[in-house]
């Protein structure tokens, strides 16, 4: 039996023991694999996949690899740097020499731990890899080739003392996993390894499908009426998914394949990764000019009438308004991408929420207005159809999010699932939508509602800020792309031998580059004004070669030993069938 004294003096250490709640416990470090870091990791990961989209180098037979002049794996005297690891970057950098690297820094300032370049198990943070890329065209400058003043601890600090280490644990120490694969002609490479599970996939699955081209639905269902344009609604979203399991099935042919671009070089080569790159310029330039009109569309509903500025002026002020964002890091933007989607999703409910607090028509639920069963012409119909197929453009990030899950055959089951939420958010939005306005939807379904008077005052404030929400996450992202393209293309990257000049070069040159990209933005918003014809030309044009001719083709060429006779001709006619809609989809969009 304990005495009195050592009772007393026991009570009295737990008395001063510090206690631990739910808030001592730093945000982010939740156990499993579907913890809150995680997902934050994941989704990370989801959005530098959409922000390097654009593969700059069309002769390189894999984004992930470094080839010879041959297709070969390049080899190097130095046995230091093994030749198998690579990593996807706009020059090429290999990631033996990145791990070298960050080892050797580690070691500097974390000598009581021993760092080995172990490819198989080893793991290294998304910064550490990012910042090493960034820094190795200029080695002879800095110790093992990153600068001492930009190192960073190799692991994430416990403590969340200053709010940079908060971001840093919380949504950008992504890690780099390793794996051995081998490709079809039995070369042994070492590639990225997956690392999000299903819930996390369908996550960034769906923030890419729910997209500012829900809001011209309303519009779509009205061009082409009821009796077609809620089939076709459903059949664009039944046959995009179908497709997408078609890139997964083609993915599955050899595993280095990761990205939409790998997929176009082993099916035709560099010229289908040159057209793949083009296509994919012109859909984030489209994306980039519906998001200005977006923006300045719902101040000018929100404010018009109070000051005399016009829709354009309005346009002046979002480059004003976006162009910082375009500097931002991606970890900070992803942040920003999180709320768009959380936006865009309210929106959705908060139309439908409007549609019951108004008792009259129009802009109500409870009496709706009057409704078209039937298009009024050809034109309108085929205007409808690109309008309806733009909200499900989502394939050119499809192979990266399968290519970083742990387990990639759960990938097609995920599909079931994003594809159900995405089709019952937009059948939600569209349906609603028209049967609030009927002929009065008039581009996105959010400025007709801001004109129309009969809504709690609180709702006009509310819904235009969360629309100007959508912009200020997606156009910076939509624009990193183009602007790394430019970037390359311009050689703001490039070496010269006085350091100081350099960086003012560099500086100057990303400087003009982001701002130009902003204002090609501004420009082509203010010469094409029409949400719905932006979101229009997108779909009939865009989605329809990206998101089906695109993925059937690829199909038949990797999988066409296996591919059966009758299933070979589905693929082919529908090919041929969207091949002839987009065209004349596109014609009625620019003609009408």
């Amino acid at each position: 039996m304990a005495s009195d004294e050592e009772v007393t003096e026991f009570s009295s250490l737990v008395a001063r023991r510090p206690s631990h709640t739910f808030l001592d416990v730093p945000i982010g470090s939740f156990k499993g694999p579907n913890s809150l870091h995680n997902f934050a990791s994941s989704f990370t990961r989801a959005q530098s996949f959409a922000a390097s989209k654009i593969d700059n180098d069309i002769h390189k037979k894999r984004s992930f690899f470094v080839t010879d002049e041959d297709g070969g794996i390049e080899s190097f005297d130095d046995e230091l740097f093994d030749p198998e690891l690579m990593v996807p970057s706009s020059h090429g950098e290999r990631l033996s020499i990145v791990i070298h690297d960050i080892s050797n820094r580690n070691q500097l300032f974390m000598n009581n731990i021993d760092y080995n370049v172990s490819p198989n198990n080893d793991v290294f943070y998304h910064d550490d890899v990012l910042n090493a890329l960034d820094e190795s065209r200029s080695r002879q400058n800095s110790y093992g080739g990153i600068p001492i003043n930009s190192i960073r601890r190799p692991f994430p600090s416990p403590s969340f003392s200053s709010f940079r280490s908060s971001i840093s644990l919380a949504t950008t120490a992504s890690q780099f996993n390793l794996k051995k694969i081998e490709d079809k002609n039995g070369n042994v490479v070492t590639v990225l390894a997956g690392q999000s599970t299903a819930p996390q996939t369908i996550f960034n699955s769906i923030n890419v499908l729910i997209g500012v081209g829900l809001l011209a639905l309303p519009v779509g269902i009205l061009k082409a009426g009821w009796v077609i344009g809620v089939p076709v609604l459903i059949l664009c979203g039944l046959v995009t998914y179908w497709s997408a399991c078609l890139l997964s099935r083609a993915m599955d042919t050899d595993s280095t394949i990761m990205t939409y671009a790998d997929l176009g070089y082993a099916a035709y080569g560099s010229s289908a990764k040159l057209i793949i790159s083009l296509l994919f310029s012109v859909d984030l330039l489209g994306a980039g000019v519906a998001l200005i009109v977006l923006f300045s569309d719902s101040l000018y509903a929100l404010l018009g009438d109070d000051v005399e500025w016009t829709r354009t002026r309005f346009k002046y002020i979002s480059f004003l308004i976006l162009t910082p964002f375009t500097f931002m890091p991606l970890p900070i933007l992803s942040i920003f991408s999180l709320f768009g989607i959380m936006a865009t999703i309210s929106m959705t409910v908060l139309v439908m929420i409007c549609g019951f607090l108004k008792s009259d028509a129009p802009g109500s639920l409870l009496q709706i207005m009057p409704t078209n069963m039937w298009p009024n012409s050809i034109p309108d119909i085929l205007l409808g159809i690109g309008i309806l197929m733009a909200p499900f453009g989502g394939h050119a990030i499809f192979p990266n999010l399968k290519s970083d899950m742990r387990h990639p055959y759960k990938f097609d089951s995920t599909l079931k699932v994003t594809y159900t939420i995405t089709l019952i958010t937009d059948l939600s939005m569209g349906i609603l939508g028209f049967l609030m306005f009927g002929h009065y939807c008039n581009n996105e379904i959010t400025n007709t509602l801001l004109l129309t008077p009969g809504y709690p005052t609180w709702i006009y404030p509310l819904i235009s800020g969360l629309i100007c929400l959508v912009p200020l996450a997606k156009t910076p992202l939509n624009a990193k792309p183009i602007i790394s393209t430019l970037d390359v293309l311009l050689n703001s990257n490039a070496n010269i031998d006085d350091p100081w000049f350099t960086a003012s070069i560099k500086s100057t040159s990303r400087f003009i580059i982001r701002v130009g990209v902003n204002a090609t933005f501004v420009g082509l918003a203010i010469l094409f004004p029409e949400f719905d014809r932006i979101i229009g030309i997108l779909g009939a044009s865009i989605c329809f070669i990206i998101c089906i001719i695109l993925p059937c083709l690829f199909y038949l060429k990797l999988c066409g030993s296996k591919v059966s006779g009758f299933e070979k001709f589905i693929v082919q006619v529908t090919v041929l069938i969207s091949s002839v809609l987009a065209i004349l989809a596109t014609w009625a969009v620019i003609s009408f």
